[in-house]
């Protein structure tokens, strides 16, 4: 799909068509087809626009990851604060119990595609790593973590994997048994010592 090239006076509009571009690029073909020249001919900006915002491939995974860390982010503040109860509420918010109840299932198919190029490559997994964990932390997750509220984490997480690796080994009935007793663990939190 080519789109009428962009005008340089707005720059941020560039940007954030070039960042979905990507974004489609890498859910729809993956990262075996994400090229620069792809990605700048998606988003109607001459290679050379795309080289002014973002000066190589890496840079524009960078960019992408960044902006779904923040995306990600908000979502589990936004979460929060609709959470009516304060024992558990950061973890069910990290795990996504309330989008998991209107229907959303798994990870976002943007952060499959990212974690899996962060697995392939040796120095975007040591940098993205340490950024995921800071914009985690930031959330407030792991204040007054219990052992319940952190197995549930790691449940939740292992199930995106399962996610990112397609691993199709869990029934719809199963999943659901067990975003049930995931939940049920966030909520148990706050008899522990």
């Amino acid at each position: 799909m080519t789109k009428t090239p962009k005008r340089t006076n707005r720059p941020e509009a560039v940007k954030t068509d070039l960042l979905d571009a990507a974004a489609r690029i890498l859910t729809e073909r993956g990262i075996q087809a994400f090229t620069l020249d792809l990605v700048a001919r998606d988003a109607g900006v001459s290679k050379g626009g795309l080289l002014h915002h973002f000066a190589n491939k890496k840079a524009l995974l960078d960019g992408l990851f960044m902006r779904e860390m923040e995306t990600f982010k908000n979502d589990i503040l936004s979460s929060m604060q609709k959470d009516p109860v304060e024992a558990g509420r950061a973890a069910r918010a990290y795990i996504g119990l309330d989008r998991m109840e209107n229907g959303d299932e798994g990870t976002p198919a943007i952060l499959r595609h990212l974690l899996a190029v962060m697995l392939l490559e040796p120095q975007l997994c040591s940098e993205w790593t340490r950024y995921y964990w800071e914009t985690i932390r930031s959330t407030g997750l792991f204040d007054n973590m219990t052992p319940s509220l952190l197995l549930s984490c790691l449940a939740a997480d292992g199930l995106a994997i399962w996610d990112i690796l397609g691993a199709d080994i869990i029934d719809k009935k199963n999943r659901e048994q067990l975003q049930v007793l995931i939940e049920k663990l966030t909520n148990s939190s706050s008899t522990e010592n």
